[in-house]
């Protein structure tokens, strides 16, 4: 029977937020907002959290996550994710045809309900290699130009930049809060494919991405708006 693991990156070092992972945000642990969300989408079969840090694997302990200690050459600053990715395959060894839900720590306000609609649409689509969720952008983008060298280029074809923006595509960028795919599909090139992607469009206000103490009070005040309007649907 193929099973949904959910795995959190989540290594020890950051320098925007002294231990991000697991800093406060209200009255949790930032990543406990995501073990939270993957519990609460009832679609998940295991959470594990891959860490090279003893504290971040204690808390995914006490929020019931399995936890993975990572080898320390997969947590530089540096570090990709799809070696974290395959270390998880080797170790743990799901199926081939058995789903991985990839949930960034700093994502808070990516829901369970996010995650069950991801995971939904994922399986709607049996000729897609991974789902990644992302929001709507601009799409005035696609008129840049690219510098370097002695002339410009433009970004998307020479006639975009000539192009009515009521007549370009839509533009979406990622916003690092789900990617979805199968063990098979990862292992075919030892990262998540990058062809045969389908989109799980988010807001923008729920695609936030922490990365400063300024995106911390942005999403505390988010947190904040949704409990007020849970009460009052109460």
């Amino acid at each position: 029977m193929q099973k949904v693991f959910a795995l959190l990156p989540a290594r020890g070092g950051s320098k925007g937020i002294l231990q991000k992972n697991i800093a406060p945000l209200l009255d949790q642990p930032l990543i406990a907002y995501s073990i939270q969300a993957a519990q609460a989408s009832g679609v998940i079969d295991d959470i594990y959290v891959s860490s090279d840090d003893d504290q971040i694997l204690s808390v995914a302990h006490y929020y019931k996550a399995e936890r993975l200690k990572r080898d320390p050459h997969l947590a530089r600053d540096d570090s990709p994710t799809d070696p974290v990715i395959a270390e998880f395959i080797h170790r743990v060894k799901p199926a081939a045809k058995d789903i991985i839900v990839l949930l960034q720590p700093t994502s808070p306000l990516r829901t369970g309900e996010h995650i069950r609609e991801a995971l939904a649409e994922f399986n709607d689509f049996p000729t897609c290699h991974s789902l990644i969720s992302v929001y709507e952008i601009s799409n005035k983008f696609m008129k840049a130009y690219v510098g370097g060298g002695e002339f410009l280029h433009p970004l998307a074809g020479e006639h975009t930049s000539y192009t009515r923006r009521q007549d370009l595509p839509s533009l979406y960028m990622p916003n690092g809060a789900i990617y979805i795919f199968k063990v098979d599909d990862f292992l075919r090139e030892e990262k998540i494919p990058r062809t045969h992607i389908i989109p799980y469009l988010m807001s923008d206000d729920d695609s936030l991405d922490i990365d400063t103490p300024d995106d911390l009070a942005i999403a505390a005040q988010r947190l904040r708006e949704r409990l007020e309007d849970g009460k009052k649907c109460n």
